[in-house]
């Protein structure tokens, strides 16, 4: 069963009959970049609690400290009863994953010897896994990197939104620390808005291609569409980047943003061929 995100009624009309044995929610979803009502995740522990569900928190991309917190519920002084960790835990290296749970959980969970093994796998708990992790967990502490991604995020946050008002076809900036979302949107000026309908005719999102593509080539950053269908493009950064880097992210989409405003110029040239190749593959689909 999947309800919508920061939907409190459909929880709650959701976990009524008492047969839901967990909730397992995104604290920031992924795909958007979406970012919940501050009182959301409180009246879903207590939602959970009155219905006897377990909240489960996947703080797979949003935990270690990718927001500015720990973990990304710590924002609205949340806990879950389970959450789970992957991603960065072994700092990008090594393939890992954490299971985290409340004490009367793994309790019941492991309460015997028969069902010490009821959660595993064949190559679970290596050592190389977890020396990893524990590197990882240590240099986020030493070097103070959720920290520096609570300072850098909010900066980069505040120079991309300052981006909003300069370019007609940046509709919203949104994230914590280092996890951000571009919105992208129809354009107000005429010429723009027609160029804007020709992409959207050959694929939805299809104009987030344009931002990306120069990005990567001429730019050398590295970012995502954070969804299919959508006008999203979400940025990442790494929690070691410096003040310098911050800069050279800002600068770069404000001018790749900027670009796609010039009508006629190469990036259109590049929607133009993004559109053919899209509508030749959805002919010959067809």
């Amino acid at each position: 069963m999947q309800i919508p995100f920061n939907d409190l009624p459909a929880l709650a009309a959701a976990l009524r009959g008492g047969d839901v044995a967990a909730f397992i929610v995104e604290p920031i979803q992924g795909k958007g970049v979406h970012i919940p009502a501050e009182d959301y995740f409180a009246e879903v522990a207590r939602l959970c609690r009155r219905h006897g569900t377990l909240f489960v928190a996947d703080e797979v991309q949003t935990g270690m400290g990718r927001t500015g917190r720990f973990l990304a519920l710590e924002h609205w002084s949340c806990e879950a009863d389970i959450v789970l960790l992957s991603k960065a835990l072994s700092g990008g290296f090594i393939p890992i994953g954490a299971v985290a749970m409340k004490h009367w959980i793994f309790a019941k969970l492991c309460d015997r010897m028969d069902r010490a093994l009821v959660h595993g796998s064949t190559f679970s708990k290596n050592d190389l896994a977890m020396a990893a992790g524990l590197a990882t967990l240590d240099v986020l502490e030493q070097e103070d990197l959720i920290g520096r991604a609570a300072r850098l995020g909010e900066a980069l946050l505040n120079d991309l939104r300052a981006l909003v008002p300069k370019h007609d076809l940046l509709k919203d900036v949104r994230g914590k620390g280092l996890m951000i979302g571009l919105e992208f949107g129809p354009p107000q000026s005429l010429g723009l808005k027609t160029a804007w309908h020709l992409l959207d005719t050959a694929k939805k999102g299809l104009f987030c291609q344009l931002v990306l593509i120069p990005l990567f080539r001429d730019q050398q950053i590295l970012c995502q569409v954070s969804g299919d269908n959508i006008y999203v493009i979400k940025l990442l950064p790494s929690p070691v980047i410096e003040e310098s880097d911050r800069i050279w992210v800002r600068d770069a989409l404000d001018a790749v943003i900027g670009d796609c405003h010039e009508i006629g110029g190469a990036v259109w040239d590049l929607g133009r061929t993004l559109a053919s190749h899209s509508l030749k593959t959805r002919t010959g689909a067809a």
